[in-house]
């Protein structure tokens, strides 16, 4: 998740100080100056009211709208079976909701900055929130309860980037602008760290044995480390990423990882030893990347600048694009995945598009949010989607498509 500074709002104009001249006064070049650069300044607001005025606001279709956080809402997630949603924003706040009201569960308190990874533990036992600032703290689930949840371990790093949870045990990992990767067993809180090269990781993920991990960087290194001996099996070759790596997915059999930069490589690579198998030539300003299922075999890569391309990941031949710009509107990715065969997109208009994977069209657009998504992810026990957006809001969509599940 990235957050980003605001732009300082043009300061105000007193009419008092440019009106009427009384008779003898006499205007200075230097008042003459200030004069002209403020009516520049009071056309410029004049001009942005106006486009915010003619700002078309999109059609609301998410059934719930949580509202509750100050600023931009930067991160999300759906608890397992799907009845409850934990956000986190800007406000150094993070709220457990429900997701078929909108009402408040119960706030997690005590953060020092923007939160960037909320998320529930596989089981649904532990919430864990994450501040830049390296607040960690886990929270023992208590949905009963109108009181506080009790913290079950709490941790202090340094500024930190990224989070997530093993898709299978109690254990949270999070990784520092330092380099440092930290891994904790909950509730104990047993502490690994994978030690860093002093550069900011920027991404991980968890390969589908559950005892690796591959992490990208701001220096383009990609590594691959063995959680159990936390130790780097490998890396991917020095100036294959000469630049930050943004994303990197892995594949479902774990025999193929993928590395994407801004500078628009794609790398496929050999889980085993690093190889590289393919370099794709794709746009600039890549984003986001995600492997489907072993079944359909594909590779998904998403950009800013609004392409979304769909591959066949064993050939490494490119099988549909999804044009930059649909009905007029440019859609920058920020975010993608699958959910069987249709591709997930969270985009910078604020609108989540959905493409057919076999056929490369778009099966799906789900609009309410007027401002780009941060983050969005997927329950399949209530078939929602949940996103969070630059809008100060998070969002509640039933998931309805043609999709055919592939057997």
């Amino acid at each position: 998740m990235k957050s980003r500074e605001e732009d300082t709002p043009p300061s105000s104009i007193n009419g008092d100080e440019i009106n009427g001249m009384e008779g003898e006064d006499v205007m200075y070049l230097e008042e003459m100056e200030e004069f002209e650069g403020n009516l520049e300044n009071m056309e410029e607001l004049s001009d942005q009211e106006e486009e915010d005025a003619d700002m078309e606001v999109p059609e609301d279709q998410s059934i719930v709208v949580f509202n509750k956080h100050q600023g931009s809402v930067f991160c999300c997630n759906l608890h397992p079976d799907g009845k409850f949603a934990v956000t986190g924003g800007e406000d150094d706040k993070a709220y457990v909701w429900s997701t078929e009201t909108g009402q408040i569960i119960t706030e997690c308190a005590g953060h020092k900055d923007s939160v960037i990874f909320v998320g529930f533990s596989f089981d649904g036992a532990f919430l864990a929130s994450v501040d830049m600032s390296g607040v960690i703290k886990v929270w023992k689930c208590n949905f009963e309860s109108t009181q506080e949840w009790p913290v079950a371990f709490e941790y202090e790093a340094g500024d930190l980037i990224w989070g997530l949870w093993h898709f299978g045990a109690r254990v949270l990992i999070c990784g520092a602008a330092s380099g440092d990767i930290f891994v904790f067993k909950i509730p104990s809180g047993d502490t690994k760290i994978l030690p860093g090269h002093n550069v900011k990781t920027e991404c991980g993920k968890l390969f589908s044995d559950g005892v690796r991990l591959v992490s990208g960087y701001e220096d383009g290194t990609v590594k691959v480390w063995d959680l159990k001996t936390n130790s780097v099996l490998h890396q991917v070759p020095q100036n294959v990423h000469q630049i930050r790596v943004t994303d990197v997915d892995t594949h479902p059999e774990n025999n193929v990882m993928a590395s994407i930069s801004t500078d628009g490589k794609a790398v496929l690579t050999t889980s085993v030893n690093g190889k590289v198998v393919a370099q794709l030539e794709t746009d600039n300003d890549l984003e986001a990347v995600a492997f489907s299922n072993p079944q359909l075999g594909y590779l998904a890569l998403g950009t800013l600048n609004g392409s979304v391309t769909i591959w066949d990941a064993g050939r490494q031949m490119i099988r549909h694009y999804c044009s930059k710009k649909e009905d007029g509107v440019a859609a920058g990715v920020t975010k993608i995945f699958w959910i069987n065969d249709q591709l997930v997109t969270g985009c910078l208009d604020g609108s989540i598009r959905i493409y057919d994977g076999r056929s490369g069209e778009r099966s799906l657009m789900l609009t309410g949010h007027w401002l780009e998504i941060f983050d969005i992810c997927y329950n399949e026990k209530q078939n929602i989607l949940l996103s969070t957006s630059d809008d100060g809001t998070a969002r509640i969509f039933k998931y309805e498509t043609r999709s055919e599940k592939v057997q």
